[in-house]
């Protein structure tokens, strides 16, 4: 595929935040996604479409907001996007506001996402989902 076209798929999936099957429809099979920041003392690896589905379904439970991108950087791989993005929304059960930055290696196959691995501040996650008074 080429890059304009990932490029594509990648702004369709931001443009599934909240849906999770709606999401997933974008991944392969066998998608695998990395977030090495979620957990300091080991790397938060999810294998498979249906596990990363189910992730989902709990984290849009929590979560709801709005993925936009910020930059692109060129890859001599096409299917490999390297973007900058931003998230806009608010944590459900806290009602506290959720902005965060993420950078994230998206890898695609065949028309859809295979892998994605993400950076982002796991400290304003935890700090937007803490009761209040903490």
């Amino acid at each position: 595929m080429s890059k304009r076209t990932n490029l594509e798929i990648l702004q369709s999936v931001f443009d599934s935040m909240g849906d999770a099957s709606a999401v997933v429809a974008h991944y392969t099979d066998d998608y695998v996604l990395e977030l090495p920041y979620a957990h300091p003392e080991k790397l938060d690896r999810t294998e498979g479409k249906e596990a990363v589905r189910e992730r989902l379904v709990g984290a849009f439970q929590l979560f709801r907001f709005t993925l936009h991108i910020t930059d692109v950087y060129p890859c001599v791989d096409p299917d490999l996007v390297i973007a900058e993005y931003v998230s806009q929304g608010e944590v459900i059960p806290t009602g506290r506001r959720y902005s965060n930055r993420y950078i994230g290696l998206w890898r695609f196959r065949d028309g859809k996402v295979c892998f994605t691995k993400e950076y982002l501040n796991p400290e304003i996650a935890r700090a937007a989902m803490a009761p209040a008074g903490d």
